[in-house]
């Protein structure tokens, strides 16, 4: 064999073993991301009484809407009649930090490439998002739409529901990362449930209203958190992040990425005949 046959041979299982190297990286690197699915999975099942307490103090003490069991509920409307101002509400500042701890770890990950929104979704969801308005008061600490009491004013047991709210709140503004990244999470599971037309159609066509005085904001903040977790060797990711934020707006021009007016009002004739036959 010659030597310029060699040297093409040898070319040759260079490509070969090359390719089976990239190969081999893919594979771990979904691998990697499986394995991070699986344990946020097994997290959030492990943290559902602690978001259970998330909501509870994100609605008002007498809301209808709770996921906590009847007999937790009222463990739960006991101990914030315990609340006092001289000490922390460590059982309630717990809650909040397992679950927005987590949250915002998840964050990161994404944010870092790590795992990827549709690969996460299905393990949160609508059952996160349909709790989302209890959760943003907390993080947003804007509750005063919760304290319309008339003129007869809060009970007792309404005041103290609504101070442990704010201590919960003052609580995630000294933890802004934390709040950040939780509020960026919510928008991309958001996007990825708009996408999926998963949520009902009258919230969808809601959200993208208020998106679109809002929506840019919602972008500057996932591309600025991803270029402070990564660096500016990051903007592609940044880039595709906050377009992906786009399947929540409502959509622009034809071609464009975002939710149809047409689609929407059509999903939403359709879910109210399901729901008014169910």
């Amino acid at each position: 064999m010659s030597d310029a046959e060699m040297s093409a041979l040898a070319t040759v299982l260079l490509v070969v073993v090359g390719a089976a190297q990239v190969v081999i990286l893919f594979g771990q690197r979904l691998q990697q991301r499986l394995d991070w699915s699986e344990m946020y999975r097994r997290r959030w099942i492990e943290l559902q009484a602690d978001w259970a307490t998330v909501v509870f103090l994100g609605r008002r003490v007498t809301d209808y809407y709770q996921i906590a069991h009847h007999e937790s509920l009222q463990e739960l409307r006991r101990a914030s009649m315990t609340t006092s101002n001289e000490f922390a509400s460590s059982w309630a500042q717990a809650s909040v930090r397992n679950v927005c701890g987590m949250f915002s770890d998840l964050c990161s990950r994404i944010l870092q490439g790590q795992i990827k929104v549709h690969e996460i979704y299905p393990i949160f969801g609508t059952e996160l998002l349909r709790q989302g308005a209890p959760l943003r008061t907390l993080l947003d600490g804007t509750s005063e739409h919760l304290r319309c009491y008339g003129s007869m004013g809060p009970t007792e047991e309404e005041a103290k529901h609504d101070n442990l709210r704010r201590e919960m709140s003052v609580w995630l503004a000294c933890h802004d990362g934390i709040r950040r990244r939780c509020l960026i999470l919510i928008d991309l599971l958001w996007a990825e449930a708009a996408r999926l037309e998963d949520l009902p159609p009258y919230e969808l066509a809601t959200a993208a209203d208020a998106k679109a005085l809002t929506g840019h904001l919602n972008r500057d903040r996932v591309r600025a958190e991803t270029f402070r977790l990564n660096g500016w060797r990051a903007w592609g990711r940044s880039i595709f992040l906050a377009y992906h934020l786009r399947h929540a707006e409502w959509k622009k021009f034809r071609w464009f990425r975002g939710l149809s007016k047409e689609r929407v009002e059509y999903l939403d004739d359709e879910w109210s005949k399901r729901y008014l036959n169910s």
